[in-house]
């Protein structure tokens, strides 16, 4: 298959390469191309300039990933980061035949639910402004008569060094209250659920990736200190964030097994990988 990875980013390199392993034909498109694995294929494009996405008209691929990442926090950078490379993609295909896409997009689009339970099915609130563009992205894309499939990863984790880890293993976890519930899924996964899509005959149009164990930040984080062996860990208050139960149900019903299904799998691998965990017994300071 030919297949263009458009915001060739983490994620987008680590799907690129499983693609060559299997003698697919994938074609890195990002403003620096040199940062690309060197064995991906690669070339230089600037989602946010509409000139540079318009030549994708005449570049032949089987599918195109778009695999946006923000410069910033603010609501202009996710404008240039997520609206802008959706804005200028749709105006390259607008006078062709319908192309198929996967968009990388977020469970921010559902904003504070108190802890309630989302799945696709839920409409979309979000509560903030960078919210709000993710949720004009992902519109712009499903109301286009292209072949599109959202997927809408919660808390990607599974890269070293991470700042969870590190914060835990110099001794601070965050309070059991109030409550709020942590979603995850490893980046192992988001790349093969990415594959399994790119495989799939049939899609849906909005799927929520993530693993299938919502849980309560606190419990999350005194696990992780207990298998590092950070006892009596100083608890701290956790920053104002979103809270909701994120339910994988069209994950599910794609047929893609996860590799990590809950938070245990996925950070013993991490920890049992590096020498971040501390002695057993040993106290925090």
């Amino acid at each position: 298959m030919q297949v263009h990875l458009l915001g060739c980013g983490d994620l987008g390199s680590a799907l690129g390469l499983k693609l060559l392993q299997r003698r697919d034909e994938p074609l890195a498109l990002r403003r620096t191309p040199s940062a690309a694995p060197s064995k991906l294929p690669a070339k230089a494009l600037d989602y946010t300039d509409a000139d540079a996405v318009a030549a994708l008209a005449y570049i032949p691929a089987d599918i195109t990933v778009l695999t946006p990442t923000p410069a910033g926090r603010d609501v202009e950078a996710y404008r240039q980061g997520y609206l802008k490379p959706v804005e200028n993609l749709l105006a390259a295909w607008a006078s062709g035949p319908p192309r198929s896409l996967l968009y990388v997009s977020s469970t921010r689009v559902y904003g504070d639910r108190r802890g309630d339970w989302v799945d696709e099915a839920t409409p979309v609130a979000a509560s903030d402004g960078p919210g709000e563009v993710l949720v004009e992205a992902e519109q712009r894309l499903l109301e286009s008569a292209h072949d599109v499939s959202i997927v809408r990863f919660s808390g990607i984790y599974g890269r070293l060094p991470s700042h969870i880890l590190t914060r835990i293993q110099s001794g601070e976890i965050v309070r059991p209250e109030p409550v709020h519930y942590s979603n995850r899924i490893h980046r192992d996964d988001c790349v093969g659920f990415l594959l399994h899509l790119i495989d799939s005959q049939q899609r849906e149009p909005i799927y929520l990736a993530s693993d299938d164990a919502p849980t309560p930040l606190y419990e999350v984080e005194q696990w992780l200190a207990e298998q590092m062996g950070v006892t009596r860990p100083k608890p701290i208050i956790a920053p104002p964030t979103a809270s909701r139960r994120c339910r994988n149900s069209s994950l599910k019903r794609s047929g893609y097994s996860l590799l990590y299904p809950d938070f245990r799998a996925g950070y013993s691998a991490m920890i049992a990988s590096t020498s971040i965990a501390a002695p057993r017994g040993k106290a925090a300071t």
